[in-house]
């Protein structure tokens, strides 16, 4: 919940300007929903690899839902949907099976939830592996979550989902997960994935870091394997930074230097 109109529009068009030269990269916005279709409109010659999304989304089609937006209604300007935000379960109350109706309702819309994970304490890996992924199956855990996300959802469909890790305790702080965490953690959702759906599966559920993300530290979360992408929270509002943040993710994949 940031910027006016108008800033909303003077910053995505000078992402827009920029993200054409950037390969490797597919780039999802997700402005405050009252901008989206101004937005949208604004930057009709948008790039090939630039998509718009939502930050929330409602269950339903339709109904007496007052102030909820469901994908319906922007079908042709959104592909993406963020879902489970840590911030929408802390402060509105979001629950799991919430977050279970949205993933299930924006796949059968055929369109693209990114469900977001997350743990609110960090977990001691190094000196309490197997007891911290017992901690991550239980209620509110991780592994929890994502399955409880993923609850009743078609094999065929698993491969439009986007996970995106986010520990909470980064979110906002500044103090990002390093790129060793970060990847850990992603590796374990990745293995519980590939145990419970199988490899040939898993292996098209990407996997996206999020928590205080900046262009420091790009390099190092996009050279782990178990990283796909990055959700990019407070540093999207700045284009610099923005941009800079896409142009390494993009080095890192092409093998290359911009």
């Amino acid at each position: 919940m940031n910027l006016s109109l108008w800033e909303g529009l003077v910053l995505a068009s000078q992402v827009a300007k920029q993200v054409e030269k950037i390969n490797h990269l597919e780039i999802v916005l997700c402005p405050p929903s009252p901008f989206i279709f101004e937005i949208f409109q604004h930057l009709r010659a948008k790039p090939r690899n630039l998509y718009f999304g939502l930050q929330n989304v409602m269950w339903e089609r339709e109904g007496a839902y007052t102030g909820e937006i469901s994908p319906d209604m922007v079908r042709g300007i959104c592909r993406y949907f963020l879902i489970g935000h840590s911030e929408r379960r802390k402060i509105f109350g979001e629950t799991d099976e919430m977050v279970n109706k949205k993933t299930r309702h924006v796949l059968h819309a055929k369109m693209t939830p990114i469900v977001c994970v997350g743990e609110r304490e960090k977990f001691d890996l190094e000196r309490n592996y197997e007891g911290e992924i017992k901690r991550m199956s239980q209620e509110s855990g991780i592994i929890f979550q994502i399955d409880k996300a993923l609850e009743g959802v078609a094999k065929a469909d698993l491969r439009e989902v986007l996970l995106a890790y986010e520990p909470v305790w980064a979110i906002g702080t500044g103090n990002a997960a390093d790129g060793i965490y970060a990847a850990a953690i992603c590796y374990i959702i990745k293995l519980h994935l590939e145990k419970k759906y199988g490899a040939d599966v898993a292996k098209d559920i990407k996997v996206l870091y999020g928590g205080s993300v900046s262009s420091r530290d790009v390099r190092e979360y996009m050279l782990q394997p178990s990283i796909d992408g990055l959700l990019v929270g407070g540093a999207s509002l700045k284009a610099g930074e923005f941009i800079k943040i896409c142009k390494l993710t993009s080095e890192v994949k092409s093998g290359r230097t911009i």
